[in-house]
């Protein structure tokens, strides 16, 4: 019917159309926004009084059109944006409007419009609320369950009403015969309501027969069982409509739709079952498993987003790399995880990249979850720098390893070796390129990879989020993937939908103003000025910018929101900390946390080790406030952001972190400042701050505010046009823009010249001193020359790292860059400049390689280069080198001696010497310093060694102890080992078992045994120090530590609730359970055969499809696959099995096949 196709796609164009009956849609997503059970605040703008009638009408007429046309075949993308917009318009209607008798049934419809526009987390998000909604038929709660995957609810509902005597055929005819019996007084020979009861028992019999045959399909992955319980859907649908039985046939309808467009985008269509090569490796086992372990989860995983669907064909071209450019939450991770799959298929291991190490921690929780079932290992490298035995073993032993780019950097420096059996590397934030020192080491470590003589074995898939289209996004995918012309798979699909809004004070009040598909609906007094009843506070709550961002904070919180603030400076987040402890003091501010407080016991405890139990931080987070920023004591941030995924904290204050990927999200962003350093934030910034907004699976939309203390015109016209640019990330080689940077300014310094004489200047340049500009202002130039020696040494270091320890001359310096730059991001950035151009550009870094050539040996080029410094740097160390080793000689041999005192005082003189050489200077260096480093080496609590602040203490050892100190003692040895010297010291710093200083000084003890179990993962430093001295452990290696962890004595000890200490015995049995018993997770494949008691007169079919499910009296009943009870199974089955059981009929009558996967679970 090609005549109705067009006329149904014309219609549903017209009616998605923007400004349909005068903004129809917008008009009912504006007051849904404001409204509170049905009723408009006070002052708000009015509505009208017709507006839910006509929405409920669009909408349902909007999905019949959508359904008519799935039906017909017609346009797929014309379809989803009707269902889109039909479940948007009832869902404006119900979700804060009035309770109504039909509000469930609207609530049940909406839901499967998003899921039919594959939308699945909006419409999980908009039924979890009400998941045991008492009002709604069996059939609808069977569409809910499936459309909240609660998959073992929906099998007990299936299964119990089945296996209910009312739906069996003789009781239906009983009970029809009784109805239609005129002795009962049922005179009404043609039937009624009584008689129509009868027949929707009957109905909804047979529509869990259907669900139950649908869900098995499922299960095993057989299309056969679809076709079988849609073609039942079909048969009651029809008889639905002949009897006008509308919430009958509208279940029966929505359910066809629902179940075709499960199984079209789930695992087992939607993932390839073997490469076209044949040659599958462990491809269908992990394949299988990989399904069956998700299909099992809590909330069952069945199918991929829209986003989530191109790349996933592709997974096993795994030859080919790929840019996967998607919104922030729009399911990067599954996709890694997919072509990680088909990595470990190969026999191959995978290193999965990620910028901060915040996010190295969630990444490595997340990828376990997935990967442990199937038996691989997951291990985060420790630390930032250097390459100790644990993460030696690490690199050569675990399946999947994540890292750092500089750890990973420094380890494939000193030992390319380590990548040979490697077949994946993730690139996590992929787009992190850019001027600054991490993002230009970045781009030149990606660039050696590239040019690896191996790299052609090795798959790179980078994650990044949306990039920008045109030349530059041409540039960066072509470097990445070899020019393969579909090496970019971008989607700007996401799974909720962003509004935003302003907080504007007026006097005394503050206005909500929204903007929602060109209505701007508001809440005039949604804060009002607060008088607080205390002594502490005359002023009213709240009197400025900072008062008025918690005020919208807690009022977002009290219309059932979680809150994320963002915070452009770090500094305004540790301010934030303070206020919120003075004002809960003042009685401004309630306490927020409403859940179990065993629950933060853990990230408390961690924090009074660093900070003091009476510390702000820890004060805000028994609020149920989180501070957070990249700062932050790693092992103090990893509990409080394992805190926030569980939605226990309801307030979280971050910083530019969330714009680095760490995946944190709330219901509502509240935008603090749109500054930093007297600039507006970057647009490309707050596109990846804003998608933090609205979590997927809990919120169909996502809120991002910006309150306005002061509501300047100019301050609103900042906020409008950072909300309406689509400015995207600049994807320009970030060492071409660094060299760029320093070029001008060596221009600006000459004046008027042209560009011939300027590139005979740069030529030759013998000091690249900073250039003093004439013209400019004394504070511009400070800042200037502040920089200058960082940009210096981010060249310097990119031109080593590029020529790694080559033996080139200085002659052929301009040929072996041009050579190892072939095809790079810096190359294909400078084609696209003019030639005077980019001849200074190659002039400039020819000549920059050609002083570090001229004033270095090959020997001395070779230590920067392993040490990952620049000239400057390496000069430095050389002129004291003879100090710096000694020191370092001293400290390896008295640890590994037991000699504490030696070690800590052999450290702390090579700390006075290093921490004044850039860039292992601090950033802020407490006055007291020395004294923080000898109590953090001999495993003193921070609180006990900090002066004063102790947040302040924990920063240099964040930033300085765990970062630039283990840094610089790498670079002094691997530099001392390029440079072999007779010495009288019997002490070799190119042997393995040096590197226990960085050990220490990472981990703040001299205990081997403790810095080995917090480098694998043990987050307290005082429960380390006291596990092994408690129990005598010497052990140093990870294989030690796993021998001591299953002894006995280690065992009973860990029985004891105060072991090792009483506040870290809970995070104890944490990390035991996923250190020693993760074997024990795997997931096996099993098959066995068991003996069925079957019911009289049934007939068991070979190859026949049926469920096992446990029974109230401890037996385990077979059904069939529509859900009817046909036996019993002799053997006892485990009824809490976690696993996934496919049960099939056998050529012998009595006997069943039983083909588990599961860990190890299913028999009691």
């Amino acid at each position: 019917m090609p005549g109705r196709v067009e006329d149904l796609e014309t219609a549903i164009d017209r009616a998605t159309a923007s400004g349909f009956r005068g903004r129809l849609l917008a008009r009912g997503e504006a007051r849904a926004m404001i409204w509170r059970d049905g009723a408009l605040p006070e002052d708000a703008p009015p509505f009208d009084v017709l507006l839910s009638h006509d929405l409920l009408s669009y909408g349902y007429a909007l999905l019949e059109h959508g359904l008519e046309l799935s039906d017909l075949e017609g346009s797929a993308e014309v379809s989803r944006r009707a269902f889109e917009n039909a479940a948007s318009a009832i869902e404006s209607v119900i979700a804060r409007g009035e309770a109504t008798p039909e509000l469930s049934f609207h609530r049940v419809v909406a839901a499967a419009g998003f899921h039919l526009a594959r939308y699945s987390a909006r419409a999980y998000s908009l039924l979890a609320a009400t998941r045991n909604d008492q009002n709604v038929s069996p059939t609808e709660r069977s569409l809910v369950l499936l459309m909240l995957r609660d998959l073992d609810t929906l099998t007990r509902l299936v299964s119990g009403s089945r296996a209910d005597d009312k739906a069996s055929d003789a009781s239906l005819a009983e009970e029809l015969r009784s109805t239609l019996d005129p002795d009962n007084g049922n005179d009404d020979l043609e039937g009624g309501a009584d008689v129509l009861d009868v027949v929707d028992t009957a109905m909804t019999d047979a529509f869990m027969g259907a669900i139950s045959v649908a869900m098995l399909a499922f299960e095993r992955g057989e299309p056969a069982l679809l076709t079988d319980a849609i073609a039942r859907l079909e048969v009651g649908m029809r008889g639905a409509a002949a009897l006008s039985m509308v919430p009958q046939w509208w279940c029966h309808r929505l359910a066809i739709h629902l179940l075709r467009g499960l199984w079209e985008s789930s695992f087992h269509v939607v993932l390839p079952t073997g490469p076209g090569n044949g040659d599958a490796g462990d491809w269908d086992r992990l394949r299988a498993t990989f399904i069956a372990s998700l299909f099992r989860r809590r909330r069952s995983e069945i199918d991929l987003w829209p986003s989530q669907l191109e790349a996933a064909s592709r997974v096993l071209n795994t030859q080919d790399n790929l840019v996967l450019s998607l919104p922030t939450s729009a399911g990067k991770t599954r996709i890694a995880e997919l072509c990680i799959l088909a990595t470990l298929a190969e026999g191959k291991r995978v290193v999965f990249v990620t910028p901060l190490r915040a996010l190295s921690a969630q990444t490595e929780t997340a990828l376990e979850h997935t990967f442990v079932p199937l038996g691989k290992t997951i291990s985060s490298l420790y630390g930032t720098t250097g390459v100790s035995d644990v993460d030696e073993s690490i690199l050569q032993e675990r399946d999947i390893v994540v890292s750092t780019p500089e750890k990973l950097d420094f380890a494939l420096r000193n030992d390319p070796g380590l990548l040979n059996d490697v077949g994946l590397i993730v690139l996590d934030e992929g787009h992190m390129i850019g001027a600054n020192e991490r993002e230009v080491r970045y781009e030149v470590q990606i660039q050696r990879l590239l040019r690896r003589p191996d790299a052609k074995t090795r798959r790179i898939i980078c994650l990044s989020a949306i990039l920008p289209e045109g030349d530059e996004v041409k540039d960066f995918v072509g470097w990445l993937t070899d020019d393969e012309p579909d090496g970019l798979i971008s989607s700007d699909w996401r799974p909720t939908i962003l509004r935003y809004g302003e907080v504007v004070w007026r006097e005394d009040n503050a206005r909500l103003n929204i903007t929602v598909g060109g209505e701007e609906p508001y809440v005039p007094r949604f804060l009002t000025a607060e008088i607080v009843p205390s002594k502490q506070r005359k002023l009213p709550f709240p009197k400025d910018a900072q008062e008025l961002t918690l005020a919208t904070a807690l009022r977002l919180v009290d219309d059932g929101q979680t809150v994320l603030v963002f915070c452009p400076l770090k500094t305004s987040v540790n301010a934030f900390a303070k206020l919120v402890v003075k004002l809960a003091r003042q009685g401004a501010l309630r306490n927020v946390f409403d859940g179990d407080p065993t629950v933060l016991n853990t990230a408390l405890s961690i924090g009074e080790e660093w900070f003091g139990a009476d510390h702000p931080l820890l004060a805000c987070l028994r609020m149920g406030v989180a501070i957070h920023h990249g700062s932050l004591p790693g092992p103090y941030r990893k509990e409080v952001e394992k805190l926030l995924q569980q939605g226990e904290l309801k307030i979280t204050i971050s910083s530019p972190t969330l714009a680095q990927g760490l995946n944190l999200s709330a219901s509502a962003l509240v935008v603090h400042s749109l500054w930093r350093n007297r600039k507006i934030i970057d647009a490309a910034e707050f596109r990846n701050i804003v998608g933090r907004a609205g979590r997927a699976f809990v919120d169909s939309s996502g809120l991002v505010v910006h309150p306005m203390f002061e509501p300047t015109r100019r301050a609103r016209q900042n906020w409008q046009q950072l909300v309406e640019d689509s400015q995207l990330r600049d994807m320009q080689s970030g060492l071409v823009r660094l060299l760029t940077t320093m070029l001008k300014r060596m221009s600006d310094s000459l004046g008027e010249v042209d560009w011939d004489d300027f590139t005979e200047y740069v030529t030759g340049l013998a000091d690249w001193s900073f250039p003093a500009i004439a013209a400019e202002d004394e504070e511009t130039a400070s800042e200037a020359m502040k920089i200058w020696p960082g940009q210096l040494a981010s060249l310097d270091c990119a031109i080593l790292g590029l020529l790694s320890d080559s033996s080139v001359t200085e002659q052929d310096l301009g040929a072996a860059l041009d050579a190892v730059l072939a095809s790079s991001l810096w190359a294909r950035t400078v084609a696209r400049y003019q030639e005077p151009v980019r001849n200074a550009l190659r002039t400039g870094l020819v000549a920059r390689a050609g002083v570090i050539w001229r004033t270095t040996t090959p020997d001395q080029r070779r230590g920067y280069y392993l040490a990952g410094v620049g000239l400057a740097t390496g000069r430095d160390l050389d002129s004291n080198a003879e100090q710096l080793n000694r020191h370092l000689q001293i400290a390896e041999a008295a640890i590994q001696l037991g000699m504490d005192d030696e070690a800590i005082d052999a450290i702390t003189r090579f700390a006075r010497i290093v921490l004044d050489i850039f860039p292992f200077t601090p950033k802020t260096r407490p006055d007291n310093w020395e004294e923080i480093l000898v109590g953090w080496l001999r495993g003193r609590p921070v609180a006990d060694i900090a002066a004063d602040d102790s947040l302040e203490t924990a920063e240099f050892i964040e930033d300085t102890l765990a970062y630039r100190l283990p840094w610089a003692l790498e670079a002094v040895r691997v530099r001392a080992a390029a440079h072999p010297t007779p010495d009288a010291f019997p002490w070799d710093l190119s042997s393995p078992e040096t590197g226990l200083s960085v050990a220490a000084v990472e981990a703040g003890t001299l205990n081997r045994a403790a810095s080995t179990l917090m480098r694998a993962g043990f987050a307290s430093r005082s429960g380390a120090l006291a596990a092994v001295e408690s129990t005598g452990a010497e052990f140093s290696t990870l294989g030690g530590l796993h021998e001591w962890m299953t002894s006995d004595a280690t065992q009973l000890a860990a029985g004891d609730t105060a072991w090792p200490t009483l506040t870290t015995h809970e995070l104890w049995m944490s990390f035991a359970t996923r250190t020693v018993t993760s074997r024990q997770r795997t997931w096996v494949h099993e098959v066995h055969e068991s003996i069925v008691t079957w019911i009289q007169d049934f007939q068991p079919g070979s190859g026949e499809p049926y469920r096992a499910l446990p029974h109230a009296d401890g037996t385990t009943v077979i059904e069939s696959a529509d859900g009817r009870q046909v036996g019993v199974l002799v053997a006892h089955l485990n009824p809490r099995r976690q696993g996934l059981l496919k049960v099939t009929g056998t050529g012998v009558g009595g006997v069943v096949e039983l083909d588990y996967r599961g860990p190890s679970d299913l028999f009691a």
